[in-house]
């Protein structure tokens, strides 16, 4: 342990004056809720800053810190492999029958119980106790998140020389958090640690705080109506254990309150460096050690931190968050460049709607910010993004905080790719591989069937089981194709990359998910191959007498799932050599030219269910039957009749939606190439979610946190990758400029957006006399060996070639002053 004296290198805080720009977020209030605060992360440590100057309060989140176990996917409540086979025949059955009320009960006796849930881990609370008066003689509150820095400031007082501030960042490199504290005058300084798991011991002293864990071993969704929904289990490898340790450096002296609660006293500078660990050995390890175990990791990465100094541990930080974020950015020529962000998202909202034209530097803050967030909430070696990415403060977080695999999860790494944050997405791609050691018990078990299987939910422990109790609804627990949607991020990342060594790594993991679906097709009474029963996530269909059912065969997104897949598997067979060798291969390559296509149902649109089933909801929020417009098949573009269907589909759901389906709403028409719908839209994400919309309405907090609601952060970085999408196109294997670029962007530019297979885009643009985007500069750059050569590059109907060398930057002059669409 190092000791921590009054002679410690403390040093002062450089505050800067009140940032502001399209990277800042500016609040002049308190956080008083979840939803006014900022974040903060480095992958595997998060924290939501909430108070003010004199009470503020650090609501911290270890990546690792899930209830339960392997173990649990082991619990009580499985059908035996017989009864499964007898539930799946049963439900085929009556499905060709027609009887698609009962099909729907029948499935639900292959439901489990549920996944488990993203924990809160402690709150850090540091109080400034000194008199109110010599605090805030000037404005009161200010509170700022610097996107590219990665700092909170939080300060009361006036800007050049505020009372008392506070600075907080955290480190990847160190892998600890840093919180600063600074007062014009001496004042007592408070500190305190509490946690909503059980503790199971608390030390505080003249140095430093210890917090010894236990983490509950099951937690049940708020849906789930279970006795115990939060339980603990004292069982070796039932639960992990965790710990916090925290180390200061100040200039006062520390003592205990009548409270027993330590206090810095007379301080004019304090420092806490703390870290977190639990004894999470990874999704398919037993936990190991205990809490006091967990505390020697979180020890020694202090320590350390300390021991190189908290400048040079500050300079770290700042080099690595830059080498990510300032990859890429969106800068507009008509910026707004100050405000309160709060404030300015109410000024855009008027009785109908948000006009964004009126601040586009909010849409710019809205790209950074999305780019942000993946970039706290993932790093290589980390658990990925779950559905508030790394930030939870509840026990039982809505949908469990974990990662829902009919769409969530994978819009989380939409961005990945496109914005040059292509290492993000490796925890994810860990996760598949991951889960498809699991899910390969799940298909043996529940469908009799080779490969693995994954359904609509998974968590820490790569969780593969349809979840609900069998009282759950089939319309997303028994949905088993999850895994083919997933293994699409291991294509799409590998189309961006320098080589094929993760396709060649994941070959069995690609394969496996090939057996499992090959295994679960049927055929259907035109004889060719489909799915039965078959779901498509999370809508119903009404029978042909009127009742309300969501089982069927052959939804849209089954089909395209499985035909992009069989035709990656045999497209990396053919590539590796192994196409004669292999039986799944030659089975893929049998069923591809009879397997059913999604077709126009009786108003043209994609119809969601073979048979042209009535929606009972047509404006449902999911648009899983487009999974192949976006984000698209890794094998073939859609047909041209396919892609009228699949328009009228998107115009028969309509606009309105929650805050992750606007996010996908927004990228399909931006693949659609339709600016003004992408207008459209965009004044449905601005709206301000401090009025009650509704649950059907998506919009933003007033920390521009997306609005499920509650908060999702899937929907934050779905409209990253969607204003991505608008602004650079590669899907057709050329480099398209400004697709769909809105009106809300009139002119301005953005660099370091990335076409397949790894070319890195800057581009300008205005406006023509009518209103079209219209480029102002534009230049290429190959960013490895693979992405070097000749390109066509696209403006609307202009078209250039140009030869890239290797990591060399190349005007294109002659689509300058060409138009988009």
């Amino acid at each position: 342990m190092l000791p921590v004296t009054a002679d410690a290198d403390v040093s002062p805080l450089d505050l800067p004056p009140l940032p502001a720009g399209p990277h800042v977020l500016v609040h002049t209030f308190p956080a008083r809720a979840f939803e006014e605060a900022f974040p903060l992360g480095n992958g595997s440590l998060g924290a939501m800053v909430l108070g003010d100057a004199r009470h503020l309060t650090l609501a911290l989140n270890d990546d690792t810190a899930w209830s339960g176990s392997p173990a649990s996917q082991d619990e009580p409540g499985l059908p035996t492999p017989d009864e499964a086979a007898a539930v799946l025949a049963r439900t085929r059955a009556l499905v060709d029958a027609g009887d698609l009320v009962a099909a729907t009960d029948a499935l639900r006796a292959l439901q489990h119980r549920h996944s488990q849930a993203y924990l809160p881990f402690a709150d850090l609370v540091v109080e400034v106790l000194g008199a109110p008066e010599s605090l805030t003689p000037g404005p009161a509150v200010r509170r700022t998140l610097d996107l590219r820095t990665a700092t909170h400031l939080t300060a009361e007082g006036p800007a050049d020389d505020p009372a008392v501030a506070h600075r907080t960042w955290v480190s990847a490199p160190h892998r600890v958090l840093v919180h600063e504290v600074a007062t014009r005058a001496p004042q007592d300084v408070r500190l305190s640690v509490s946690s909503p798991l059980r503790v199971l011991g608390a030390t505080d002293g003249a140095d430093g705080l210890v917090l010894h864990l236990q983490l509950p071993a099951d937690v049940a969704p708020t849906h789930d109506d279970v006795p115990d929904p939060v339980r603990y289990d004292d069982r070796p490898g039932a639960s992990l254990r965790g710990a916090l340790v925290a180390r200061l450096q100040h200039d006062g002296t520390a003592r205990r309150d009548d409270d027993g609660r330590l206090v810095v006293a007379g301080a004019t500078r304090l420092v806490v460096v703390l870290a977190t660990a639990t004894t999470s050995a990874g999704p398919l390890q037993t936990p190991r050690g205990d809490a006091r175990d967990a505390a020697a990791t979180a020890r020694d990465r202090v320590d350390a931190a300390l021991a190189a100094g908290v400048p040079a541990v500050r300079r770290a930080q700042l080099h690595d968050h830059d080498a990510l974020y300032g990859r890429a950015e969106l800068t507009l020529d008509d910026a707004v460049t100050g405000g309160d962000t709060a404030e300015r998202l109410l000024a855009v909202n008027g009785p109908d709607g948000a006009d964004p034209a009126q601040d586009p530097t909010l849409l710019a803050t809205l790209f950074h910010l999305g780019r942000y967030l993946l970039i706290c909430s993932s790093r290589p070696g980390t658990l990925p993004a779950t559905l508030q990415g790394i930030w939870n403060r509840e026990l039982q977080p809505p949908w469990s905080s974990n990662y829902t695999t009919n769409i969530n999860v994978q819009m989380a790494y939409w961005p990945a790719g496109p914005t040059n944050l292509a290492e993000t997405e490796e925890p994810l791609l860990d996760l598949v591989r991951a889960m498809a050691v699991t899910g390969a018990r799940t298909a043996r078990r529940l469908y009799g069937a080779g490969g693995w299987a994954a359904h609509h939910n998974s968590d820490a422990w790569a969780y593969t089981l349809p979840t609900g109790h069998g009282r759950h609804d089939p319309k997303w627990a028994a949905w088993p194709l999850a895994g083919l949607w997933l293994v699409r991020h291991v294509a799409d990342h590998a189309s961006f990359a320098p080589d094929d060594a993760l396709l060649d790594d994941m070959a069995d993991v690609l394969r496996g998910a090939a057996a499992f679906a090959l295994d679960l097709l049927v055929r259907d009474a035109d004889g060719l191959w489909g799915t039965n029963p078959s779901t498509s996530p999370e809508n119903d269909l009404r029978t042909a007498d009127g009742r309300v059912a969501s089982v069927a065969a052959s939804s849209a997104v089954d089909l395209d799932l499985v035909r992009g897949h069989l035709q990656l598997v045999l497209r990396e067979a053919d590539r590796r050599g192994t196409s004669d060798d292999d039986p799944v291969v030659r089975r893929a390559r049998a069923v591809l030219p009879a397997l059913r296509r999604p077709a126009a149902g009786r108003s043209g649109a994609l119809a969601e269910w073979a048979g042209d089933h009535e929606q009972v909801d047509p404006h449902h929020r999911h648009l899983s039957p487009l999974v192949d417009l976006f984000p698209g098949s890794p094998t073939e573009l859609p047909a041209p009749a396919w892609l009228a269907a699949a328009e009228r589909f998107l115009d028969e759901r309509g606009d309105e939606a929650t805050g992750w389906s606007l996010a996908w709403k927004l990228a399909l028409r931006a693949r659609l190439r339709q600016p003004a719908a992408v207008d459209r839209l965009l004044r449905l994400v601005l709206r301000d979610m401090t009025t009650d919309r509704g649950g059907t309405s998506g919009g933003l907090y007033p920390d521009l946190l997306a609005a499920h609601p509650p908060f999702q952060l899937d929907g934050n970085l779905g409209v990253t990758a969607a204003l991505a999408e608008a602004l650079l196109q590669s899907h057709r294997g050329e480099v398209e400029l400004l697709p769909a670029v809105p009106a809300a962007l009139r002119a301005g530019a953005v660099r370091g957006l990335v076409a397949r297979p790894g070319v890195e885009v800057r581009v300008s643009w205005d406006r023509d006399d009518e209103g079209r985007a219209r480029v102002r500069g534009a230049a290429l750059r190959a960013q490895h060996a693979r992405a070097a050569g000749e390109h066509r590059v696209v403006v609307g109907r202009r078209a250039a070639v140009v030869v890239l060398p290797l990591g060399v930057e190349v005007e294109v002059d002659a689509l300058r002053g060409a138009s988009a669409g």
